[in-house]
């Protein structure tokens, strides 16, 4: 009697759409900043980002004539992504004498990786945690495989990228006014203010203090994001910023995560490998981002 693993993917095939989906695009969970940023599928490697800002101004038409005025901004700024893998294997008889043996019955008509489900989930939530790290703090200098937002802003873009500068000492609510005040007028209404969960942490016990902040005792859920008292600006919970103490403004539609998507390039795949008897996992999917306008991002050191 043997423990046949012929039928191993029937969890990851039926759902191989959305662990793709939910491992590239993000599957949404609180502090995920993934799913807000603007998306640009179709990109295989590298690939330009052209969009039109048109500002149009309106003269007084009570006489004839036509004189051209405003202004059509063309961004044209270039997206690269890298190709991502992530690869893994399994011996189901590892678990043989472990907490999870009772998943593991030995007979000739099993057909599944004990806990296949849990550890393909797990394997998605995984990836997104890497993900948000890589498109926050990502820096090919330093190994990286893509720059991140603050790589990008600190980089070549630096020149455009307006900085604020806190004092030593400034509260986290000091510093993140102080980042709320330096949002250009002509982005203010979209902004967003990201920080690191330690950061957010602090900023709220800063409001509990100066008591600027009434919440409901009765809340048990995770809290992700406030608005900067006096404004309809959010500061939200970044967990691709954990480790960092920077705050990074800007509109998320101004913020770009290309991907391809389109041609069934990215993969996920389980499956039992006779030779070795060993489970295989192989997820691959390509990911890069880019700001379009520079000039729309505030970062406070």
């Amino acid at each position: 009697m043997g423990y046949n693993v012929s039928g191993l993917t029937s969890y990851v095939e039926t759902n191989k759409e959305v662990l793709v989906k939910d491992a590239v695009l993000g599957s949404g969970i609180k502090g995920e900043t993934l799913p807000m940023l603007r998306k640009q599928l179709g990109v295989k490697t590298t690939e330009r980002l052209n969009y039109l800002d048109v500002d149009p101004v309106l003269q007084d038409g009570s006489a004839c004539g036509f004189s051209a005025q405003g202004s059509t901004v063309l961004a044209d700024r270039e997206v690269e992504t890298a190709v991502i893998k992530y690869n893994d294997q399994w011996c189901w008889k590892d678990m043989l004498g472990k907490f999870a043996e009772y998943q593991v019955r030995i007979n000739a008509n099993e057909d599944g990786l004990p806990f296949e489900s849990e550890i393909t989930d797990q394997i998605v939530k995984g990836i997104n945690k890497k993900v948000e790290m890589l498109i926050w703090q990502g820096d090919k200098s330093n190994n990286d495989l893509i720059d991140g937002f603050l790589t990008i802003a600190e980089g070549a873009d630096s020149a455009s990228t307006i900085v604020v500068t806190a004092a030593t000492g400034t509260s986290a609510y000091e510093r993140i006014k102080g980042v709320y005040m330096a949002i250009p007028e002509a982005w203010i209404d979209n902004a967003v203010i990201f920080v690191s969960p330690a950061l957010f942490r602090e900023y709220v016990q800063n409001l509990v203090s100066a008591n600027l902040y009434h919440y409901d005792p009765a809340f048990s859920g995770e809290l992700t994001e406030m608005f900067v008292p006096g404004s309809d600006i959010k500061v939200r919970k970044a967990y691709g910023l954990t480790g960092s103490n920077k705050i990074y403004a800007s509109v998320p539609d101004n913020m770009v995560y290309a991907c391809d998507m389109l041609d069934a390039k990215e993969d996920f795949k389980m499956w039992y490998n006779d030779e070795d008897e060993l489970v295989k996992v192989k997820v691959l999917f390509n990911a890069g981002v880019a700001t379009l306008y520079p000039d729309a991002v505030v970062i406070g050191k």
